[in-house]
């Protein structure tokens, strides 16, 4: 009986340490944002640019950082290509052109980025 128990505890420490390792096969998963004017955007789903009637273009991505980076200045992205152009909707948000033909939109936060 002894020896099944310390058998047991083995086990479910073994368990425990596998169930902790961090494995090189994990991949992080971060939120797509643009630093527009100094307020955060987090990106979402795909939309159909005919809903929007009123956009305006308002620049472009000048820099990429890597995706767990914060962007930390305007117009700066941690999943938007450099060059890409920013429309911003009537309602204040922002909608981006997708490689494949089409438009994210990023909708703004209350989170103001301090510089």
């Amino acid at each position: 009986m002894r020896l099944f128990i310390m058998a047991c505890c083995i086990l479910g420490y073994s368990l425990f340490l596998v169930g902790c390792n961090t494995s090189a096969d994990h991949t992080d998963s971060y939120a797509a944002i643009i630093n527009y004017n100094d307020q955060q955007y987090i990106g979402g789903q795909s939309v159909d640019m005919k809903q929007y009637t009123d956009i305006q273009p308002v620049g472009e991505i000048v820099q990429r950082v890597d995706a767990g980076m914060y962007p930390p200045e305007h117009l700066m992205s941690n999943a938007v290509d450099k060059g890409t152009p920013i429309f911003q909707t009537a309602d204040h948000h922002l909608l981006i052109q997708q490689l494949n033909g089409e438009y994210q939109l990023f909708r703004k936060t209350d989170i103001e980025v301090k510089s």
